[in-house]
């Protein structure tokens, strides 16, 4: 597996992470300024909620299954893992739909919340080929097929707003984009492999993959929970139109974590390499990322900084003025995933997860209780207050509570060293 087959894979994943928040960016400017902070805000409100009960599909998580391709027959791994998430994402809808009956807001909050549902579905139905490609570093073909579905959606989305439809439709073409995504998939797997994705139900492997993926699972669902639940308790202590000015803020954040997720999906198989074959080298590269990603942090957190009040001025209405504030605020939450971005594969890999799963339950309660505390008094920045404080203690203080994880505090602290950056770019062996 060369550098430069990871770091083209890298390149690919961040093109489709920019080229995505560009489309999005157009589309959410248009959608929350005609929508008004009001019903966008209802929107966001049902977004947060199906997350939130999307957490359970994490229970296969993609990590443990690449895990299994070296030594399985692929199809068999894809096609279980898929089946797998497909019937969480039922009991996810099922629940949803008991939930409904306590939640309910009128019939278009109930249409876009079930529409979402349903989506979700439709989602995990490309979980199995999607990570075959991640695992080959070919996410050039995730890439694709997610642009396309991406560009249709946008397309679409401009012209309901222009025709003045109901939210609800954005929701529609929302889902109708997956099922757009699903089909570009499945072809370009057919076309690029001749492996049989349909074999049997193995409800051993699923156990297993379950079992394993629990402590992830819990780990993610927390981190999740802390993530979305500030919107909303503010949904319900305040209103959802201040859901719709502070999930701005939380869009816009995305922009500044870009490069996150792709260096964590095109590094792991590289870690995984480095664990098995030199410990030392292991930790040298670990650090030495870490710089990278922690000094990427510093050079975004500048430069959107500085963007920030033309952007939200320009392109948002005064309805969403807050909606800098609390940005602002966010954006120092940022550092610590930035500075974080290894710590949940090295747990994988050393076995060590029930660290992520501890300390992100700790972090739910925090969260929890810094949003009820706060929320009632300064609002919604009050929240983005409390999940910079959640940020700071799950992905970076929790280490230095266990035995396995001081050294990571450690690496993380020294992340600050931008002495370590150039080293990073050398993938190889040394």
């Amino acid at each position: 597996m060369s550098s430069k087959k990871v770091l083209k894979n890298v390149s690919w994943l961040i093109f489709d992470k920019i080229a995505t928040l560009l489309v999005g960016l157009i589309v959410i400017i248009k959608v929350a300024n005609h929508y008004g902070p009001s019903e966008y805000g209802l929107y966001q409100y049902a977004v947060s909620i199906n997350l939130l009960l999307g957490i359970i599909v994490l229970l296969v998580d993609g990590r443990v299954v690449k895990k299994l391709y070296p030594d399985k027959n692929e199809g068999h791994v894809i096609y279980n893992t898929t089946i797998a998430k497909v019937f969480l994402s039922i009991v996810s809808l099922i629940i949803g739909i008991l939930i409904l009956f306590v939640i309910g807001k009128g019939i278009k909050f109930n249409s876009i919340y079930l529409l979402l549902l349903i989506n979700n579905i439709v989602i995990n139905l490309t979980f199995g080929i999607q990570s075959f490609f991640e695992y080959q570093l070919k996410s050039k073909n995730v890439v694709v097929a997610s642009n396309i579905a991406n560009i249709i959606s946008a397309i679409l989305q401009l012209i309901a707003v222009g025709l003045n439809y109901s939210i609800i439709s954005i929701v529609i073409i929302v889902l109708f984009s997956s099922f757009i995504k699903l089909l570009i998939l499945y072809y370009q797997f057919k076309k690029s492999f001749s492996i049989k994705t349909v074999t049997k139900v193995d409800k051993l492997l699923i156990s297993a993959i379950i079992k394993e993926s629990i402590p992830l699972a819990i780990a993610a669902s927390a981190a999740t929970i802390y993530a979305r639940v500030d919107q909303v308790m503010i949904g319900t202590i305040l209103d959802v139109k201040q859901v719709g000015i502070y999930s701005i803020s939380v869009q816009m954040v995305s922009v500044v974590a870009i490069v996150i997720s792709p260096i964590q999906i095109s590094i792991y198989p590289k870690m995984i390499e480095w664990f098995h074959s030199n410990r030392e080298m292991y930790y040298k590269k670990y650090q030495e990322i870490t710089s990278l990603t922690t000094w990427l942090y510093i050079i975004c957190s500048v430069i959107a900084i500085i963007i920030a009040p033309i952007f939200f001025d320009k392109f948002f209405d005064d309805s969403y003025s807050k909606s800098l504030d609390v940005f602002k605020i966010h954006i120092i939450g940022t550092f610590f995933m930035y500075n974080a971005a290894l710590r949940s594969s090295h747990f994988t890999l050393t076995g060590s997860t029930y660290i992520l799963m501890v300390s992100q339950i700790i972090a739910v309660f925090i969260n929890i209780a810094l949003n009820y505390l706060m929320i009632p008094v300064i609002g919604i920045n009050g929240a983005a207050i409390a999940t910079v404080i959640t940020q700071f203690i799950s992905l970076f203080l929790s280490n230095l509570f266990f035995n396995n994880g001081k050294d990571i505090f450690w690496l993380q602290l020294r992340g600050l060293n931008p002495m370590n950056i150039y080293k990073a770019f050398d993938l190889k062996e040394r």
